[in-house]
């Protein structure tokens, strides 16, 4: 079975058995295995539709693809796993860590809100955008999701002439679709930096991080 592009699962477990956290080796072949995975499923889908330049709506879609990328991208940097099968203690439907399941800062179960915020809050240069992850995830995320539009007063837009990937007024919060996708794939590019480089990342030390990106492969190729 196929994890990241052409990649297996025999070749990640072949890889993984090589894995030291403390020594840099190997750890370039490990996050190539997340660059495939979202190069082919996020990346070059995304960019595809961007080259389009219809302007007749393919933003949502654009944005709809995004938001799934930032769940994947800040579930792979904690190392959450979702379960929706009762196994080994886990409950249906849960967000896990290690084999606990994750609370967040009110000691409730961890949801895909609490994911948006993490990512929004944490993640340069998102996070100097100061967006609410909730407000993003109510309004873009899900909208997008269940009804194909933006809520509130959230719009998408192409802009070239945008510096920023997002502008608010008192009558609009505008995503550049595709100013954010060049932040996005900056997340990305540090993210690699700091697993290649075992340097911590924001409020994660280099040794968490590293655990967490192969405990999620290791689940990944469980599946």
């Amino acid at each position: 079975m196929r994890v990241a592009g052409k990649l297996t699962i025999t070749d990640w477990k072949s890889l993984e058995r090589k894995l030291n956290i403390e020594v840099n080796e190997n750890w370039g072949n490990a996050f190539h295995f997340f660059e495939e995975r979202i190069r082919t499923r996020y990346l070059e889908p995304i960019q595809a539709i961007l080259d389009m330049n219809k302007y007749e709506g393919e933003g949502f879609a654009i944005v709809n693809l995004q938001c799934s990328l930032i769940e994947t991208i800040e579930s792979f940097i904690n190392g959450w796993i979702y379960s929706n099968k009762t196994k080994d203690g886990f409950i249906k439907n849960k967000w896990h860590h290690k084999k606990k399941i994750v609370k967040n800062a009110e000691n409730k179960d961890l949801t895909n809100i609490d994911i948006f915020n993490s990512f929004f809050s944490n993640r340069s240069p998102i996070k100097e955008l100061q967006i609410c992850g909730e407000d993003f995830f109510r309004n873009v995320r899900c909208a997008l999701l269940h009804e194909t539009q933006t809520k509130s007063t959230w719009k998408i837009k192409k802009c070239s002439l945008a510096t920023e990937s997002y502008c608010e007024s008192p009558t609009s919060k505008i995503i550049y679709r595709d100013q954010f996708q060049r932040d996005l794939e900056r997340v990305i590019k540090d993210y690699k930096k700091a697993i290649i480089e075992r340097k911590d990342f924001d409020e994660i030390t280099s040794k968490d991080l590293r655990e967490n990106f192969k405990a999620k492969f290791c689940h990944l190729s469980k599946q």
